[in-house]
């Protein structure tokens, strides 16, 4: 290995940890780090990060527009670039006050990798996104298959995730001790659960439905009383596939164990939505879709700011920005009826209970 290599192998590495430790980044964010550098790397040939400079940011910059997808051979989206840019800025950012690098790089050049402004624009714009309503999630839930344990515990996991609107791998993560079903609620305690940023909160089963309650409820009564879990034992555990009396492998039911990552749980999902003839949404729009609910439901500030804290968001612009952009049809048709005269809407939010 070539002394430039491994110069560059010993600084990313040391960029990575101070990510963990310093900024407390999780796995998926490191990873995501790690692979933008790479890209970079990459580009240049393995070049010196010491030889960095504006020229160079430009090109990359260039390179990535034309760049295409390696599975589906189009162009990579803005939001893709615009990541992968960010991440690398944020490197030389850092690369630039480190010993060694301060003298070979600069802060400014390391700007000439900031994304074009109009793709950063419609990056944080709340545009709506296509996501199923609640009506559409208790259709799909209550058509799912139960005969078997494994279509218990997939209909369970899709139920949990519309009860709850946890990310799928918050909900993988989870042992039966954290759901409180007297209290109807979960212990989403970051110590032990994959969420986001590591944060702890309790969520209350959002009010999706009583049928989409009693599958989850049914669910653990079954893990406790018929496959003896504990506590300590997963929500949802991995399949038991082993060597059957045909000698070939079959599935023979579920273990103790938890799945290693969310993808499993992702499919699950949107092989539900397949099947009941519906886009296969992303498990993520269920937020959306809850969000959607809260219309049907909150009526006062101190409702938004309980069902906003509901979803785990400090900051209710949160709750509104990134999933309660309302569909333009929708749009349209509320600003249809504000026309017309004497009309009562909008007044909701000061009504008393």
């Amino acid at each position: 290995m070539s002394k430039r290599i491994s110069e560059n192998l010993r600084i990313k590495r040391k960029y990575l940890v101070w990510l963990q430790d310093a900024k407390g980044l999780s796995p998926a964010s490191i990873d995501k780090a790690a692979a933008a550098i790479s890209a970079y790397e990459d580009y240049l040939g393995k070049a010196d990060f010491r030889a960095f400079h504006s020229e160079r940011a430009r090109g990359f910059k260039r390179h990535l527009a034309s760049q295409r997808h390696a599975r589906t051979g189009a162009k990579l989206s803005s939001a893709t670039v615009g990541s992968i840019l960010r991440d690398v800025k944020a490197f030389f950012h850092w690369l630039a006050d480190q010993p060694g690098y301060r003298s070979k790089i600069s802060h400014a050049d390391a700007e000439f990798l900031t994304p074009e402004r109009k793709s950063e624009v419609a990056r944080r714009l709340g545009l709506w996104k296509p996501h199923p309503s609640p009506a559409d999630a208790r259709h799909v839930v209550s058509g799912m298959p139960a005969d078997t344990v494994i279509q218990r515990r997939d209909r369970a996991l899709v139920a949990f995730l519309f009860l709850t609107a946890s990310r799928e791998s918050a909900a993988i993560s989870l042992r039966l001790g954290h759901v409180d079903l007297r209290n109807a609620c979960v212990q989403f305690d970051g110590r032990d659960v994959d969420t986001k940023f590591g944060k702890s909160f309790t969520t209350g089963f959002f009010p999706i439905g009583t049928e989409i309650e009693e599958i989850v409820r049914d669910w653990i009564s079954e893990l406790k009383a018929v496959h003896r879990f504990g506590d300590s034992d997963p929500l949802f555990p991995k399949t038991l596939v082993r060597v059957g009396p045909s000698g070939q492998f079959e599935v023979l039911g579920i273990t103790r164990e938890r799945w290693a990552g969310p993808s499993s749980a992702a499919q699950i999902f949107k092989r539900a939505f397949a099947a009941a003839s519906l886009p296969p949404y992303s498990p993520h729009r269920v937020r959306d879709t809850i969000v959607e609910l809260a219309n049907e439901h909150c009526r006062t500030p101190e409702q938004i700011k309980a069902w906003s804290q509901n979803m785990a968001h400090d900051d209710v612009l949160t709750t509104l920005r990134s999933y309660g952009t309302v569909s333009s049809g929708r749009q349209l048709e509320l600003l249809a009826r504000f026309r017309q005269p004497d009309n009562d809407e909008g007044c909701d939010l000061i009504e008393r209970d």
